[in-house]
């Protein structure tokens, strides 16, 4: 059995021993085990918005007189409990909130959706850290659980987990015996040199380019430092680096070219990229330098060989001033990309309605697109081209508060914005659209409404169907017309490509919701026909 469900089962047994009848479960993918945990010990009531969530348990546990748990995701997700737990504080009522969270090694690395949850709530709340499911410590966790149940007021339980987070098991990974990563403390030229003769040793390279919200000159100091070495540019949507392969995505879901371009060496610039399934390819590469210029490195599994200080286009300039190699990346590359651009157009010309065709059509019309994190992300990054601007909330990958960036954005650009989430996001961040509205501001909010959180169909949570669309897909079935009439803001709601082109094409006096409804399961199909395509196109590599 995996480890973190019996770890989760003794959580809520512990509260239901102690006098819990009652759980509020947000959606996430981190809560899983505690989710299915909760629901089949407590009454689960399933709230999308964590912030209403905080003042349902708040309610629930004023109207019962006994303490209510409230359980979230890891990442910005607990933030927004602190109103109520505010509340739950000066009027000593017992809500008790788990936040599950990324396990330790995962900290400090630029790793997803991660940020430090201990004492989340400073001295508002009574706080004990669950730790790592471990069967030696299991007394040790219930005693903790009992004796938070003790405490007056708001009580916060954080609970850490790795992978796999639903029953089906998975192998233990390979420990790696390589030495740690060396940070340089300052950009020498000696150390640089040291960097690109390494690089220059390893001809098979690419240079990843994750999300960077800096307007600046990197994409010339990119192409600079891949002509001197041969190396492929990969760039995620928000990376503001257009001349690279677009689709990486989709190529190396194709095995035979994913050996193939198989790299020695990686060069990371930018943030964390949004596809799993090239960062897991990137961990092959048996050398990895790090252009370092703000915030945590992107290194959260600790394989870099070198970090680098500095401006991103100036580091890659200097590299590219002494590094010197023909590596055949770039060229393989640029044919895997030719070809999958090509099977992407011809797939497109005729695809159904549905969400990749609603991201390429939003990234096609846009200036300057705002983009959410779950799916929106992935199908720009995965399907859109590489034009305009692209802003992204993903330091720690929440859905909450995007409408609200966006009509930022808009305000001190002017440029024609385009803020595109899913259902869930914009649920979020209604005040958002108020913002919009009251500042005039030219904003359209594409909303993908496919009545719930579509990303979880992609998810290993998906094979087990029996509560998954109560705890996970949490279908809403609200009509989104209302928030438009809420705000005096203009509403369109469209079912085909040629009408969601008009309306993203006319110009936007004041603030559009444009409100694009898809179907979840069908979403799945829609992704697989598209990934089959271009795998088929690809062919074999020369």
């Amino acid at each position: 059995m995996n480890f973190n469900l019996l770890w989760s089962a003794a959580v809520a047994d512990e509260l239901a021993r102690g006098g819990v009848r009652d759980a509020v479960i947000c959606p996430g993918s981190r809560s899983a085990p505690l989710a299915l945990a909760l629901a089949a010990r407590l009454r689960p009531h399933t709230v999308i918005d964590e912030r209403s969530a905080g003042f349902f348990a708040l309610g629930a546990a004023k109207a019962s007189a006994r303490p209510v748990a409230v359980l979230c995701t890891s990442g910005s997700a607990g933030a927004h409990f602190y109103p109520a737990f505010l509340e739950a504080e000066a009027t000593d009522v017992p809500v008790i909130a788990i936040t599950a969270d990324r396990p330790p090694e995962l900290h400090g690395w630029g790793a997803p959706q991660q940020l430090d949850q201990q004492r989340l709530f400073g001295a508002h709340a009574w706080f004990a850290e669950l730790g790592l499911p471990d069967p030696l410590t299991l007394a040790h966790l219930r005693a903790t659980v009992a004796r938070a149940l003790e405490q007056d007021g708001p009580v916060h339980l954080n609970a850490p987990f790795r992978e796999p987070l639903t029953p089906a098991p998975e192998p233990l990974p390979v420990v790696r015996d390589e030495p740690a990563v060396r940070h340089l403390k300052t950009r020498r030229v000696a150390e640089v040199r040291e960097v690109a003769a390494a690089l220059s040793q390893r001809p098979r390279g690419v240079i990843v380019c994750g999300p960077r919200d800096a307007r600046d000159d990197l994409p010339s100091a990119v192409r600079e430092l891949s002509q001197a070495l041969g190396y492929a540019v990969l760039a995620d949507a928000a990376s503001g680096v257009d001349d690279a392969a677009a689709h990486a995505d989709l190529i190396l879901r194709h095995e035979t070219w994913a050996r193939a371009l198989a790299p020695d060496a990686v060069i990371r610039v930018g943030g964390a990229i949004s596809s799993k399934l090239v960062q897991s390819w990137l961990e092959q590469a048996g050398y990895t330098a790090i252009v370092h210029e703000r915030g945590e490195p992107v290194d959260p599994q600790h394989r870099a060989a070198a970090v680098v200080p500095g401006e991103a286009p100036s580091v890659c300039r200097a590299l590219a001033a002494h590094a010197r190699a023909r590596g055949p990346l770039a060229a393989l590359f640029e044919l895997a990309e030719r070809r999958a651009r090509g099977a992407l157009e011809a797939a497109f010309a005729d695809a159904p309605w549905g969400e990749p065709l609603i991201a390429r059509e939003a990234a096609s019309a846009a200036d300057l697109l705002y983009v959410s994190s779950s799916m929106p992300v992935r199908d720009v990054d995965a399907f859109a081209p590489r034009r305009g601007r692209v802003l992204v909330n993903r330091g720690l990958n929440g859905v909450d508060g995007i409408l609200s960036s966006a009509a930022g954005a808009a305000a001190v650009t002017g440029a024609r914005a385009v803020a595109l989430v899913g259902d869930l996001a914009l649920l979020h961040d209604l005040s958002g659209l108020v913002a919009a509205a009251r500042l005039r501001l030219p904003l359209t909010a594409l909303c993908v409404n496919n009545d719930g959180g579509g990303i979880f169909h992609f998810l290993p949570i998906a094979q087990h169907p029996e509560r998954f669309e109560e705890l996970f897909a949490t279908p809403h079935g609200l009509d989104l017309e209302g928030a438009a009439r809420l705000c005096g803001a203009e509403f369109v709601r469209v079912s085909d490509g040629k009408t969601l082109r008009s309306a993203l094409q006319r110009p936007a006096s004041g603030l559009r919701i444009v409100e694009a409804r898809t179907d979840r399961a069908a979403n799945v199909s829609h992704h697989r026909a598209l990934q089959s395509a271009v795998i088929a196109a690809l062919g074999d590599p020369p």
